[in-house]
């Protein structure tokens, strides 16, 4: 049995695809990262996205219009380098989203401190409230996806539309830092001297902030027109976000940001213009709407990786690599609820551990960089499978051999300059070889884990088919 085959019901039209690669792809609270870097720093987006966006998204589109397959990168990697190559890749496409979705739903928390003011500020204090309100979101979206992607789809829409929301605001607050100012932009571009080493150590986060572009080629068997609408999307998603990250980058530093908050400096760069600007009512309702437009993009997001991941461990169910439950597909609402369940199971229990476990920052940042490393396998795969299946005789992808060459190159070298930038220790890490252990450790941890997952599903698939 295939995906097609499986029940899945057709409901993404072009705009939903579109919206979803907004929510999913621009995430401002990346801006702060590499605020540091001052004006160097657009030059910086700008080499990102044509080095790796670009050819990501072309490789994207030429493999949905040839092969659109419920799974995407890893139903590639399978069709050009078989089962036992693209297992690995969406076992490190699945696992990373256990790590990604408990910072996404945890973030909703600390920006919903933020709605109140002094207020609501004790909600971070009170761990019970930041679970409860974490899973809570957590919950919703995974309800929804389970009820139909249909109902799902519009927390990803309205999400994404939060995103857009807060890039205005960001690029309205520089305008009026420039008004007030007289064109000076005083609060914003650091004085430090280009860091090359630095620079290199920021590169891995700035291309996992553009990854995201690939969840509606996962969920092809779910789109009305796959082969029509998912490269349509790609090419107006992916400018439109290569383009605001730019924008709103270099409104950031205009405006500065009062804190380096990972979680939500952006959402208070625009607000402490707000303040500049007065205190009368009006304005403290636009600040307070800006807070909301921050958690309506944070739930988007977090709905848009919790639904596109669980769509890999589902293919890989049907391929019998995995237990048959993953394939799973609901008898009323057509969804693959088994996998949604699993995936937001496992998100729960690591919210809960994060909330609640002593966090120390060289071990959080060591894991993080682990993941970032772990993500970038399937975007490897990526490339390679682009290249290997362009060299097929029926092949009739709209870039030339040539150009498939070229682009899966470049793409290819982004990646692999970002998973080695990985084990370079940002400057707050105070043991590197500790650092680098753990990064090494972590990837190697997963990545045994995945090849024994896979040995027992090739047990199991050989028994399926004696």
């Amino acid at each position: 049995m295939s995906p097609s085959d499986a029940g899945l019901k057709r409901t993404l039209t072009l705009r939903d695809l579109v919206l979803l690669n907004i929510v999913a792809v621009y995430t401002p609270s990346t801006l702060s990262q590499t605020l540091q870097l001052g004006l160097f720093g657009v030059l910086f987006w700008a080499l990102a996205s044509l080095t790796f966006m670009l050819p990501y998204a072309a490789a994207l589109a030429d493999l949905t219009r040839q092969y659109p397959r419920e799974g995407g990168v890893y139903a590639w990697t399978r069709l050009a380098f078989g089962d036992a190559h693209g297992f690995i890749c969406g076992w490190c496409y699945w696992v990373n989203s256990f790590l990604y979705l408990p910072s996404i739903f945890l973030g909703m928390a600390a920006v919903a401190a933020l709605l109140g003011g002094a207020k609501t500020a004790w909600i971070n204090e009170h761990q019970a409230v930041v679970v409860t309100v974490a899973c809570g979101a957590l919950w919703l979206s995974a309800g929804l996806h389970i009820v139909g992607l249909g109902q799902g789809k519009w927390l990803q829409n309205v999400g994404a539309f939060g995103r857009l929301a807060i890039a205005a605001g960001l690029l309205t607050a520089a305008a009026w830092t420039l008004y007030d100012t007289g064109g000076q932009a005083s609060h914003a571009v650091p004085g430090n001297t280009l860091n090359v080493w630095y620079s290199l150590a920021l590169w891995p986060f700035v291309l996992n902030a553009l990854l995201g572009l690939d969840l509606g080629s996962v969920m092809s068997d779910e789109a009305n027109a796959p082969a029509r609408d998912i490269p349509r999307s790609l090419a107006i998603g992916g400018v439109a976000v290569g383009l605001i990250y730019l924008l709103t980058f270099s409104a950031a530093l205009v405006t500065g940001m009062p804190e380096t908050n990972v979680i939500y400096g952006h959402v208070l760069a625009i607000n402490s213009v707000i303040a500049r600007a007065g205190a009368n009512g009006a304005l403290t309702v636009l600040a307070a709407f800006i807070v909301m437009c921050e958690l309506l993009g944070l739930i988007g997001s977090g709905a848009a990786w919790l639904a596109a991941p669980a769509r890999v461990p589902f293919a890989i169910g049907i391929d019998h690599y995995l237990p048959t439950a993953f394939a799973k597909v609901h008898p009323r609402f057509g969804t693959p609820y088994v996998a949604l369940l699993v995936e937001a199971g496992a998100a729960t229990v690591l919210i809960i551990v994060s909330a609640y476990g002593a966090n120390l920052q060289d071990a959080y940042l060591a894991l993080l960089s682990g993941s970032i490393v772990l993500v970038l396998v399937p975007f490897g795969y990526l490339f390679a499978s682009w290249r290997s299946l362009s060299a097929r005789e029926d092949r009739t992808f709209a870039h030339s051999r040539s150009r498939v060459r070229a682009l899966s190159g470049i793409g290819l070298a982004a990646a692999i300059l970002a998973i080695v930038a990985c084990f370079i220790p940002p400057p707050v890490v105070t043991e590197v070889t500790g650092f680098e252990l753990k990064i090494a450790g972590s990837v190697a941890f997963m990545l045994g884990t995945g090849w024994a997952a896979y040995a027992a599903g090739k047990r199991r698939a050989m028994r399926s088919f004696a």
